[in-house]
């Protein structure tokens, strides 16, 4: 090689070296400063949703379903066997307590009535005048006996055929609206056969069944909210009328029937909406909570990451009860800790972080 190109070999290679030089500074600085900038790039403040810990009322809702049904369903039978000659109410009536509801032809049972009552004008007229004669002993006692007798069976078969007339006019044993009507007039229909469903709706319940462990917290008299599906807008209330005394042994659910307080206007409970009752156990008053999202668990201990100026700490707590998105701290925090709710990714002790979203208003971010 000769000394010319040696030379020129060389040249090229200081140019290379001084526009690599140059690309250097033009980005800022040495090799070592970008190692710098890049070890604090990593260390830039991590955005984070953090709120203040403090006291508030929390409620424990348990919501469970049923049907509006009314407090008795009551089944109207034949009392006694014939045929229909008249039917006064349908489906959707409401009666009264004692109302008319259809009558059987009674001209035989009226025609008897009428015989036993003139058998007992004639049995007391006897029985009086046999009264007379014994005071006047002119009779014996036995032969007043006999007339006594009479008199009393005769008073017997007129009660009988009342009755019996009684029980072909059909009454209403109860106020509320007719459900169902199984016969038609001109229809026979035999002893215990089933005329009319009457719904006694002047207090509707629905009874739903409770878990084991949530009935504990009942008890009769507390006020509870309702929804029903029909009407989803409406706010309506009601009580628990009772509590049943046992449980199902197989799904240890417990029957608790509750009373619904009159609807707000435009509202009509029905027996058959489907009805939600929401059920308010474990009240706590004035008790430090968090959001839900706030509580994380590692190895089944729950803990907190707390912001501190702009680093992070973890606190290990004690949880109480969750209500609506919310979760009491029993020990392990103070009120007016600020308490990271979101953005919890990469978050680790010590790293620094960002407040970058406002303490929710109405409940934990989502």
């Amino acid at each position: 090689m000769t000394a010319r190109r040696r030379w020129r070999i060389a040249g090229l290679v200081v140019s290379a070296v001084a526009i690599a030089v140059a690309g250097c500074s033009s980005d800022g600085g040495s090799p070592a400063d970008a190692a710098a900038g890049g070890r604090g790039r990593s260390e830039q403040a991590i955005p984070v949703a953090a709120i203040e810990a403090s006291p508030r009322d929390l409620d424990r809702i348990v919501t469970v379903t049923g049907p509006v049904e009314p407090i008795r369903a009551v089944s109207v039978n034949a009392q006694t066997a014939g045929t229909l000659v008249s039917v006064l109410v349908e489906e959707g009536s409401r009666v009264r307590a004692g109302q008319l509801l259809a009558e059987l032809d009674a001209r035989e049972s009226s025609a008897q009535l009428a015989r036993a009552e003139a058998a007992l004008v004639n049995a007391e007229a006897a029985f009086r005048r046999g009264e007379r004669l014994q005071a006047d002993a002119l009779i014996p006692e036995s032969e007043l006996d006999l007339l006594r007798s009479a008199y009393a069976i005769a008073q017997a078969d007129v009660e009988l055929w009342r009755t019996r007339v009684a029980f072909s006019r059909i009454k209403a044993p109860v106020a509320g609206v007719v459900t169902a009507k199984r016969v038609e007039q001109g229809g026979s229909v035999a002893v215990n056969t089933t005329l009319f469903e009457i719904a006694e709706d002047t207090l509707l319940v629905v009874k739903v069944q409770v878990s084991e462990l949530d009935v504990v917290h009942l008890a009769p008299g507390r006020a509870v909210n309702l929804r029903l599906d029909a009407y989803p807008d409406a706010r309506l209330t009601g009580r628990i009328r009772r509590i049943f005394p046992g449980a199902d042994p197989a799904s240890r659910l417990v029957p608790v029937e509750v009373v619904l307080d009159p609807a707000p206007p435009g509202v009509e409970p029905r027996p058959g909406f489907l009805a939600r009752v929401e059920f308010s156990l474990d009240s706590r008053r004035g008790v430090l909570a968090v959001p839900v999202s706030a509580v994380g668990v590692a190895d089944g201990d729950a803990f907190v990451y707390v912001v501190e100026a702009d680093t992070l700490s973890r606190r290990a707590v004690e949880t109480g009860v969750t209500a609506a998105g919310w979760i009491e701290i029993t020990r392990g925090l103070a009120a007016g800790a600020r308490v990271v709710h979101s953005g919890h990714v990469n978050l680790r002790p010590g790293a620094r972080v960002r407040v970058s979203g406002g303490d929710p208003a109405d409940g934990p971010a989502r």
